[in-house]
């Protein structure tokens, strides 16, 4: 029981004193962050214009804003790059911008070429873009031809069958009773 009441004691002990020093831990270190970012431990001038372009602010703001041609130089085959929201991005397939910046293809959807198509269902972009389906299968759950019913039997020739050679008598078939219409008695 002795042994116990050590362990308690030394483990409440251990959480006052973090408790108690991590504000300290906090302050020192928010105030470590904001003596570099002042640049004052950057004392080399050739750092310091390498880092920031000498004037506080990149040489050359990033992304297509102002120029919106670079987005088309080295362009692959089959795809439309455009600048949307300062990014290059190809309209084509991208779902957030399909066909023209900012046209959002609903959630499951794929840009297929510009043009939003539920993969799902779609006969032309079965599960993927530019996957058909053969003629007279559906796309069900991204899978041409998915739990699709077996094809109706051919139609079968009515019973009896005519006997070869096309029944004879003329083209006028006997009546089934024998030739003679059955008596009323």
């Amino acid at each position: 029981m002795d042994l116990q009441m050590t362990r308690l004691a030394n483990y409440a002990l251990i959480t006052f004193l973090i408790l108690i020093l991590l504000p300290f831990v906090i302050v020192e270190s928010k105030f470590a962050l904001q003596s570099t970012t002042n640049g004052s431990l950057a004392s080399s001038p050739w750092l310091n214009k390498v880092t920031n372009g000498g004037r506080g602010r990149d040489p050359r703001p990033p992304g297509c804003w102002n120029r919106p041609w670079i987005c088309r130089q080295g362009e692959p085959p089959g795809s439309r790059m455009r600048c949307c929201r300062n990014r290059c991005v190809d309209v084509s397939s991208d779902v957030n911008h399909c066909g023209l910046c900012g046209t959002r293809c609903p959630f499951t959807w794929q840009c297929c070429r510009g043009f939003c198509s539920n993969t799902n269902v779609s006969r032309f972009n079965c599960g993927k873009c530019g996957n058909r389906c053969a003629q007279g299968v559906r796309c069900y759950y991204g899978m041409c031809g998915y739990a699709q019913p077996w094809p109706k039997p051919r139609p079968r020739p009515p019973w009896p069958r005519p006997p070869p050679g096309g029944g004879g008598g003329g083209g006028r078939q006997r009546p089934l009773w024998g030739g003679q219409p059955p008596s009323m008695n």
